[in-house]
């Protein structure tokens, strides 16, 4: 079996090793490492991200509306206008800053790409940097929370199997368990995607994760095992684009208790050893992270 199935916490060759580790390059708002570059020129460093999970990972700090240039402090700016096309705009100028940062997002998600992250962390609430649920301003009513942050959007569009959070959701022990689980098995993908893959070592990747999978979403495991098996006689650049966008959003329907149980039963039922071992279920992350103490 290939070492890398056996070194889930392994990496592109890219990512930079601290202290023997290979540290997974996680792309974040900078704001939440500290860095002093919110409108009023403050930040909101999360101890979680810079203490914790900061061990084994290299942030790659971004923070759209300073690298645009508007400047610390600065104009509050809001999303105003039609969800689906959301304007960007500093209310008290009136300054309307939606092309630049198109363009600006566009150029900046391009040269994440070739860094080869392997998730992003982004701010809640920010109408640069919000995943979701951000303030949305029309009319003479109140705001609703229906917009996506400008670069956000452009993020997850244009690298749609990259692991995304929110920093405020990341609170809940279930979804950052559920993120940072997603971290190592893209860090896998894109390990196996980085060498010479065959469908042989694709039937591999799959039995390795098969635990994982079922313990997520059983439907999705097994549309993957069909896709694994009628690989033969398709171009394998097809095969592979599908199951990694599929193997991608299995992960994130979160494991539930029930199909957690499902899984241990059958491998105190008629697992063999040998067998065991190279299952990443078992060991998906650092145990240092401690995320599965409160499951």
């Amino acid at each position: 079996m290939p070492s890398f199935f056996m070194q889930p916490y392994l990496c592109p060759a890219r990512a930079r090793r601290s202290s023997g580790r290979v540290r997974l390059r996680v792309g974040i708002s900078a704001c939440l490492l500290g860095q002093e570059v919110r409108y009023d020129g403050g930040h909101k460093r999360d101890s979680f991200l810079t203490d914790t999970l900061g061990q084994f990972v290299e942030w790659v700090p971004v923070c759209p509306e300073v690298e645009l240039g508007l400047g610390t402090p600065r104009e509050t700016i809001r999303l105003e206008g039609d969800a689906a096309a959301p304007r960007l705009v500093a209310p008290k100028s009136g300054a309307d800053h939606t092309t630049a940062m198109l363009r600006f997002a566009r150029a900046r998600v391009a040269a994440l790409t070739r860094q080869h992250l392997v998730g992003y962390v982004l701010k809640k609430d920010s109408p640069s940097c919000g995943m979701e649920r951000v303030r949305l301003y029309g009319g003479a009513g109140a705001p609703t929370r229906a917009g996506v942050g400008a670069f956000a959007r452009v993020l997850m569009e244009r690298l749609p199997l990259l692991p995304v959070e929110e920093e405020g959701r990341l609170h809940d022990p279930a979804l950052r368990d559920n993120f940072v689980e997603r971290l190592f098995a893209y860090a896998r993908w894109q390990v196996f995607n980085a060498g010479r893959p065959t469908r042989g070592g694709l039937v591999q990747f799959h039995t390795v994760h098969k635990r994982t999978l079922l313990a997520h979403d059983p439907t999705a495991y097994r549309r993957l095992g069909v896709l694994v098996a009628r690989a033969k006689g398709r171009a394998l650049r097809v095969v592979l684009r599908e199951y990694g966008a599929a193997f991608m959003a299995a992960l994130r329907v979160r494991a539930t208790r029930g199909r957690h149980a499902d899984v241990l039963e059958h491998y105190v039922r008629h697992l063999g050893i040998e067998y065991l071992a190279g299952q990443t279920y078992l060991d998906p992350h650092p145990k240092e992270l401690m995320l599965r103490n409160h499951v």
